[in-house]
């Protein structure tokens, strides 16, 4: 039989670390996390000193606690001093005007809604008159505008580049909150031909470019009219998809699926897991598919949800291969230290906190979900549906605070969506497998590809039009008021469907009591007489409306002592021989 490490170390460490992490920036909020720790240390020790048998349970929830905001305190500092060293060189003090600046492509480059050529730099050095070079840090958001006539020259991730700027940089996008405000980088417009690369990129990012264009070509040659799609759903790419299926998407409630995430790994992991079980095995088969997860990361880049997706099933294979399976809740704590721990400022983004209460609120809320609609909805769709509405119970809130919009409707969509989402990846992949083989099969798989892309944007453009709640539109005082009233309320009823489970089985539990239960007599039980020497005393329930059995007659033993194995049978109302 296995047994299950329980999650409450990991959950609370991670909780406790998360607390810490998202207090407001400023010395102030580390001071305070560490006098609460020490203040808890105390009732700690003085607990363990007055009540030693008690303090030792106590002591395995307040170690990973303790141990949780020291993490987060940590990370709390090193977000701050990360923020602090965002400096674009000798242009905070105005004395020379910057020119260009050198810095290191963090992200692949990606092309927005209007067009224009999106490029996220880790700054280096800018660059003044005169040749004056100056140190600089922090990250820089370029938009270059394409020219007519004008190729533009690819670069690559992890690429030097310069941009030449004709105008000063534009100041961080504020109004989104503290750690946001501060950790927003500074933007740039510029032409195409201000970009250039003054350095050749790594072999290895060289191979991942190469792998990636690959890809995107095969899916694209495979899928047809849904090629866009596919390489939006696969490899995260939406340069090419149109940008009415977008809105759809959105309108609908559904934009996450756009967005890579576990959903995608789950099927690109149970895909690769499929081809290679009849060969591998099981176990070997998981192995290689954890292999191809952090192949596939690599190569479409560590998002926080992709990443949060890939570890979560690096964790989850471990402990299966260990004979040690986990809950989902100690798996997605185990992650998120580890994003703490390589990356704290990336919990600030609002698709980490999105992604992880997600799963989280999968985790804790689907089985109620399912528990109560389980009395409208078929068995087999019941778990799925419950799923959709568990994860909008945990980010309906966030949602609801920062847009102001909640759509009621899209569990029950992205319900359906997923089911054509899978089989429309399903195909795309094969295809674009196919297709490389042999590239006459193109019509075929384009074909093929066209029957559940076609479904999809039937299911997407119907549920756009279904109707949404908009809340507080503006940034207002009341507004806000208004948008944080409703995040609690769906808070509340998240937090009511959660106990509907338990408050069911207590009132059957004392329905039961108060009709079939055995009837014990009230009152301390004492015996008639004086016990004998080995005389069993024996409490019988009275059963209602049993006639109960007389208990057997014993009488004493003779000469105070009796031989081993010798017994006594009331039927025959004497000692045995």
């Amino acid at each position: 039989m296995t047994r299950r490490i329980t999650p409450v170390p990991a959950v609370s460490c991670a909780l406790a670390t998360l607390v810490v992490v998202y207090l407001p920036p400023g010395y102030q909020s580390r001071f305070v996390a560490l006098a609460a720790m020490l203040a808890a240390t105390l009732l700690m020790a003085l607990s363990m000193v007055v009540a030693p048998r008690v303090s030792p349970r106590w002591l395995r929830v307040f170690a990973p606690v303790a141990l949780g905001v020291c993490l987060g305190v940590a990370a709390h500092g090193r977000v701050e001093a990360l923020a602090g060293r965002c400096s674009p060189g000798f242009a905070e003090y105005g004395l020379l005007r910057v020119l260009a600046c050198e810095g290191r492509l963090v992200a692949d480059e990606r092309t927005t809604t209007r067009g224009l050529r999106a490029l996220e730099l880790e700054l280096t050095a800018v660059l003044g008159p005169d040749g004056a070079r100056v140190t600089a840090s922090g990250k820089l958001s370029v938009y270059a505008r394409a020219e007519r006539g004008v190729t533009a020259t690819p670069v690559l991730r992890g690429q030097v580049v310069r941009v030449e700027l004709a105008k000063a940089l534009l100041p961080p996008r504020t109004g989104q909150g503290a750690w946001p405000d501060l950790l927003a980088p500074r933007s740039a417009f510029v032409d195409a031909t201000d970009v250039q690369a003054i350095a050749s990129p790594s072999r290895l990012e060289a191979v991942r470019a190469r792998v990636r264009a690959a890809m995107l070509t095969g899916l694209s040659r495979a899928g047809g009219e849904a090629g866009p799609l596919l390489e939006a759903l696969v490899v995260g790419v939406r340069d090419d998809l149109d940008p009415a299926l977008a809105e759809g998407f959105r309108a609908a409630g559904c934009a996450h699926i756009l967005a890579l995430s576990g959903q995608h790994v789950g099927i690109l992991a149970s895909f690769a897991s499929l081809l290679l079980g009849f060969v591998l095995g099981p176990f070997r088969a998981r192995a290689a598919a954890a292999v191809l997860a952090g192949v596939y990361l690599y190569v479409v880049g560590p998002s926080p949800s992709v990443a949060r997706a890939v570890g979560m099933f690096w964790v989850a294979s471990v402990a299966v291969a260990l004979d040690r399976p986990q809950p989902t809740l100690a798996v997605l704590a185990t992650v998120a230290l580890a994003a703490v721990a390589l990356d704290p400022a990336s919990l600030h983004s609002l698709s980490f906190k999105l992604s992880y209460l997600a799963v989280a609120g999968i985790a804790v809320y689907s089985r109620s979900f399912d528990f109560a609609l389980r009395r409208w909805v078929p068995p087999l769709v019941s778990p799925v549906v419950a799923m959709g509405f568990a994860a909008l119970a945990a980010t309906a809130p966030l949602t609801i605070f920062i847009f102001g919009v909640l759509n009621p409707f899209s569990p029950l969509t992205s319900a359906v969506a997923g089911v054509l989402v899978t089989a429309l990846m399903w195909s795309g992949i094969v295809g674009s497998v196919l297709v490389s083989l042999a590239p006459f099969t193109a019509e075929l798989t384009a074909l093929v590809c066209q029957v559940p892309h076609g479904a999809l944007g039937f299911v997407i453009d119907r549920a756009a039009r279904l109707p949404s709640l908009t809340v507080g539109c503006g940034m207002g005082a009341d507004d806000m008021a208004t948008r944080v009233a409703l995040a609690v309320v769906v808070a509340l009823g998240a937090a009511l469907v959660y106990a509907l489970p338990y408050a069911s089985r207590l009132a059957r539990t004392l329905e039961r009591t108060r009709t079939r239960s055995l009837r014990l007599p009230l009152g301390t039980i004492s015996p008639p007489r004086k016990p004998w020497p080995r005389d069993a005393q024996k409490v019988r329930a009275k059963l209602p409306g049993k006639r109960q059995r007389e208990a057997a007659r014993r009488r004493p033993v003779r000469n105070g002592s009796r031989r081993q194995g010798v017994g006594n049978r009331a039927r025959h109302r004497s000692d045995d021989a």
